[in-house]
C-alpha cells in the first residue's frame, strides 16, 4: 500500500460547513471523474470538529474554534486531512500523472480556488501505518 496524507485549510471567508460541502459534493466527484480507474483505492477525509462560539455567519476560526481535547484550538488551524491510499507506488504515479496533466491540473486548481487556501496545503507520504484494534 502507498499512502499520502493531505492537510487542507479552507479559503478565507468560507465557513467550515461550506468548505466541507464543496469538498464532498464538488471536489471529490471532480477528482473521480478526471482520474477514472486511476482514482485511489480509498480517499478518506476527516474534518476538524468546530464549535461555533458566536456569529455562525462569521467564517473565522475565532468564531469556529476547534473542539480540542488537548492543547488549544489554535493548534488546529487546518480544517481537514485526507488520506489517499493506492495499491502501490506505481498506482500513485499514474494518478499523479493524470491529475497533473495541464488540462486536469487547471480544472482541479479552478475548483480548489472556491474553497481551499492552496498556499497552506501540505502533502506527505506515509511511511508506515500501524493499526491496533480492540
Amino acid at each position: 500500500m502507498y499512502t499520502i496524507v493531505i492537510f487542507a485549510w479552507r479559503k478565507a471567508g468560507i465557513t467550515p460547513a461550506a468548505f466541507k460541502k464543496h469538498y464532498e459534493t464538488s471536489h471529490v466527484p471532480l477528482l473521480k471523474s478526471l482520474a477514472g480507474d486511476l482514482f485511489p483505492k480509498s480517499h478518506s477525509r476527516s474534518y476538524i470538529a468546530r464549535t461555533p462560539s458566536g456569529d455562525a455567519e462569521d467564517p473565522s476560526n475565532a468564531a469556529h474554534p476547534a473542539t480540542a481535547l488537548a492543547g488549544g484550538p489554535e493548534a488546529f488551524d487546518y480544517d481537514a486531512y485526507a488520506e489517499l491510499a493506492f495499491e502501490d507506488d506505481a498506482a500513485f504515479k499514474q494518478f499523479f500523472g493524470c491529475v497533473t496533466q495541464p488540462e486536469n491540473a487547471k480544472k482541479i486548481a479552478d475548483d480548489e480556488s472556491h474553497f481551499l487556501d492552496r498556499s497552506k496545503m501540505t502533502i506527505a507520504v506515509i511511511d508506515e501505518k500501524n493499526v491496533t484494534e480492540r
